[in-house]
């Protein structure tokens, strides 16, 4: 579930390595990757690594108060027709949309504590932030918030021991959904992108596996990423990794895995540890827009 405290852990944990290094101990996440244009890029094959202690200030837990407790009616309230079942969900168009513009569309995938059906639940700090109007203004888009009625992504042990995630039923709804927006609005087919949190990360990736042709990038923080051998199929999608040292619920070690994966198979991914952070979002990205930068700079070949 989302949580956003500060840690009572005083000190980092010590963190398992696997065929990482050159970590960047206490450098801010802006100036790791260089906040202007979405900054450095890894080489093919290479993991473009970096640590941030997670010491978040008090200006930034306020900020995420603020957040959880902003206004929803910029977020429509809708209800899609799945078949069998109906899934609700929420839209957020830009705030000022241009004539014959396509706009990205991003996916978030809520984590467990979203599930539900009261359109309410998915509703988190990180996602009303949004619709912060200084985010909408830089970052215009479309973002979908589907809530499942059940886990989006399931976890089972690997032959190696290390928990996987495998899509959980609704996954194709939420799928389904996307592709009925995609018709139905002015969304730039190669602007799709995937974001979450714990559950809602898991099904990310696994939503890429299931179409490595639809997202143009994606970012997961605190997952559990599908089976190592399936990483090849999604290589070619950039993809930025965040994760706790000190998480306790989601293995640490499975985005260090999936990581180095992704660089075997020719990826470039990105991967941020936040050193003592246990299995939360970290306040800090809510005031670091590095991210949200680099999202938005990426576009499927045409």
């Amino acid at each position: 579930m989302d949580s956003f405290l500060v840690s009572a852990h005083g000190r980092p944990a010590p963190v398992a390595r696997v065929g990482m290094r050159a970590r960047l101990a206490g450098a801010s996440l802006c100036a790791v990757l260089a906040c202007a244009g979405g900054g450095a890029t890894a080489a093919p094959g290479k993991v473009l690594e970096s640590q941030q202690r997670y010491a978040p200030t008090a200006a930034q837990l306020a900020l995420v108060e603020q957040y959880r407790g902003a206004p929803l009616e910029d977020f429509s309230e809708a209800v899609f027709d799945a078949g069998k079942t109906d899934m609700p969900y929420r839209l957020l168009a830009p705030a000022r949309p241009v004539a014959g513009e396509r706009y990205p569309l991003v996916v978030f995938f809520h984590s467990s504590g979203g599930i539900g059906d009261d359109n309410l639940k998915p509703m988190t700090a990180f996602t009303r932030l949004w619709a912060a109007p200084d985010v909408r203004r830089s970052f215009p888009a479309y973002v979908v918030v589907p809530q499942t009625r059940d886990r989006s992504a399931n976890y089972i042990n690997d032959t190696h021991g290390l928990r996987v995630s495998q899509p959980g039923a609704p996954l194709a709804d939420v799928l389904a959904l996307v592709d009925e927006l995609m018709r139905s609005h002015p969304i730039d087919p190669a602007r799709v992108y995937a974001l979450g949190f714990s559950m809602g990360a898991s099904a990310a990736m696994d939503a890429a596996v299931a179409r490595p042709g639809l997202f143009a990038a994606m970012v997961a923080l605190s997952g559990v990423p599908p089976e190592r051998s399936l990483a090849r199929s999604v290589a070619h999608v950039p993809t930025w990794l965040v994760h706790g040292d000190y998480d306790q619920e989601n293995a640490y070690v499975g985005t260090q895995v999936w990581a180095e994966e992704l660089a075997a198979a020719g990826g470039r991914p990105r991967f941020i540890t936040y050193v003592g952070m246990d299995h939360r979002v970290p306040p800090q990205l809510f005031t670091d827009g590095a991210w949200r930068q680099w999202l938005f700079e990426q576009r499927k070949p045409r």
